[in-house]
């Protein structure tokens, strides 16, 4: 059998066991991917209403780009409205993503390494909890714009006819803008590198193919929303292009000031001398027959160990110590490949390092388990990949590197294996059930299901079918189960969503809707810097409907009511 036999057996292997323990994982997690509560309702309720014919933008408020609710619309018109259709985009998208994500490792490594990344990227990333996978949650938009990102670099790092490639690359970097402006914007930024990089000839030729595509795709889409909704509500109202960013909103950012990135770097620095420790480690067991470098390595490990302790005691063991170096990462991968040559390995690594180190700026030192992380470390996954092949190449003698290249497949293997293993017994000792009615595609702690089975219910039972309900500040679950849209164009009341310059907009159209129903869910707010809504902001609002609608029983004895998350209020007859 041949050496490349061999490889291509192994990467079957490697699909075939993977696949198998994705299955495991879906089966075991199912449901368990988001809040029901939090930001997912927010995923359903505004391709439905697109979906029933209503205009992003003019007839609802929306932050971001067109293209991932509209996606969303057009399957909830094939495959109804809901969240078992949310969670078949959300595989679609994902398993388009991984696609991606190996042909980007294979650019910058070989497939073998491609295929473990790959894997690795299955529990780490696309079944993140907590709302940040891909299958639901409140990133989608996200996960869109990384995939249309990854294949926007593709398409820029690749040799065919001269600008047909690039052109493509633009039209990729646009719709990865019209999911979200800032991912176009860093897509746009790390294509026009790569192709710097390269300097092929006829190079201008490509940057203007580039620039030109993704001005057309993106100039015919905004113009067409702007000629529909209007300046004012793309410009002003919503921060689309960001522009007028609501204030509250940085409160809950680590971008809102220096003292969160100072915290963070030492737990930047430990997560990054873990993985380069372990990369030392590898070298010291296959490059036993070359003292002078094991001495080297020796050297640099002790460095690394002293560092790592210094980090560990300003508080770096407090951080997401496995993910926190991933800007790093994405940096050095980044300065390595513009210090390399031109070929279309280093052009691409640089492309992909950009993308990652500007794609992590929402939360740039925290990259833990949380919602918006995952798909930037798509980036840093490739940036990674990339940097052991070239650390492989370049530190190694050519006899020792098939033992190194073994050895470093082998502990990316074992490391995908436990991440598999680790999220299956995360999901395992979750102790939710299923909410009847999502398809079980959303579960929660028995308490909190009956609360929003209890409240929908109750809901569906006191109003008449297609009247209006509105559940502040969120929780648009409530409006899928039970039947009633929400008839405002705002339709999410978190702080930043609901500002004081807002609040009297919101007012007039509670007035002209007059919904059948309001629910006031108590959720605290403070990583928003606010507290509950009705009490630390929202107080007109609250006072509004405390003089138009009654509270109503939700099922519940008196005594338990008292202690119920969710206040249903009926409009009162004859309320003004």
């Amino acid at each position: 059998m041949s050496a490349a036999t061999a490889r291509r057996g192994g990467v079957v292997l490697l699909a075939a066991l993977a696949l198998a323990a994705t299955v495991v994982l879906a089966l075991v997690s199912l449901g368990k991917w988001s809040d029901p509560l939090i930001d997912s309702g927010r995923e359903w309720i505004v391709p439905d209403a697109l979906a029933r014919g209503r205009l992003l933008y003019r007839d609802v408020v929306y932050w971001f780009g067109p293209l991932t609710p509209y996606f969303h619309a057009a399957l909830f018109r094939v495959f109804g409205s809901g969240f078992g259709t949310l969670a078949l985009a959300g595989a679609l998208a994902a398993a388009a993503t991984l696609a991606a994500l190996f042909a980007a490792v294979v650019r910058v490594a070989d497939r073998a390494s491609a295929a473990l990344w790959t894997a690795l990227a299955i529990p780490a990333l696309v079944f993140m909890p907590n709302s940040g996978g891909a299958i639901v949650g409140m990133g989608y938009r996200i996960w869109h714009a990384a995939a249309l990102s990854l294949l926007a670099l593709l398409f820029a790092g690749a040799d065919g006819p001269r600008g047909a490639r690039s052109g493509w690359a633009g039209v990729a970097s646009a719709l990865a803008g019209l999911c979200r402006v800032e991912w176009g914007l860093a897509a746009l930024a790390a294509c026009a590198l790569v192709l710097v990089r390269r300097r092929r000839p006829g190079e201008p030729v490509r940057l203007l193919a580039l620039l030109a595509a993704f001005a057309a795709v993106s100039g015919a889409v905004w113009a067409f929303f702007l000629a529909r909704a209007g300046a004012r509500a793309l410009l002003v109202e919503q921060p689309v292009f960001l522009l007028h960013i609501p204030k509250e909103i940085p409160a809950g950012s680590s971008l809102a000031g220096l003292r969160p990135w100072r915290e963070g770097l030492p737990n930047l620095v430990y997560s990054a001398c873990v993985w380069y420790g372990a990369w030392l480690a590898l070298e010291l067991v296959t490059l036993r027959s070359d003292r002078v470098r094991m001495r080297s390595r020796l050297r640099r490990l002790g460095i690394v160990l002293v560092v790592a302790a210094v980090c560990a005691g300003l508080g770096a063991l407090e951080g997401p110590v496995l993910l926190g170096a991933a800007p790093l990462v994405c940096l050095v991968a980044l300065v390595r490949s513009l210090r390399g040559g031109r070929t279309a390995r280093e052009a691409s690594l640089s492309g992909f390092g950009a993308m990652g180190l500007l794609a992590s700026h929402r939360r740039f030192f925290f990259l833990g388990d949380a919602p918006y992380v995952a798909p930037p470390l798509l980036f840093a996954f490739v940036a990674a990949a990339g940097l052991a092949a070239s650390l492989a190449e370049e530190e190694a003698a050519a006899a020792e590197r098939p033992r190194l290249a073994a050895a470093y497949r082998a502990a990316l293997g074992i490391v995908a294996a436990l991440a598999f293993a680790a999220r299956i017994a995360f999901y395992l000792a979750e102790e939710r059930v299923p909410i009847r009615g999502t398809a079980g595609m959303l579960t929660a702690p028995p308490e909190t299901a009956r609360a929003i089975e209890d409240v929908a219910g109750a809901v569906a039972s006191d109003t008449p079918p297609g009247s209006g309900l509105v559940v502040f500040p969120e929780g648009e679950v409530v409006n899928f189960l039970s039947g009633r849209p929400n008839p405002l164009r705002h339709e999410l009341y978190l702080p930043g969503y609901l500002t004081e310059a807002n609040e009297s907009d919101v007012l007039a159209e509670l007035e002209r809707a007059r919904p059948a129903a309001i629910v006031v869910w108590r959720r605290p707010t403070a990583e928003y810097g606010h507290g509950l809504f009705g009490e630390d902001y929202g107080r007109s609002i609250a006072a509004w409907i405390a003089g138009r609608y009654a509270i109503s029983p939700i099922g519940a004895p008196p005594a338990a009511r008292a202690h119920a998350p969710f206040t249903l209020y009926r409009r009162r007859d004859g309320a003004p």
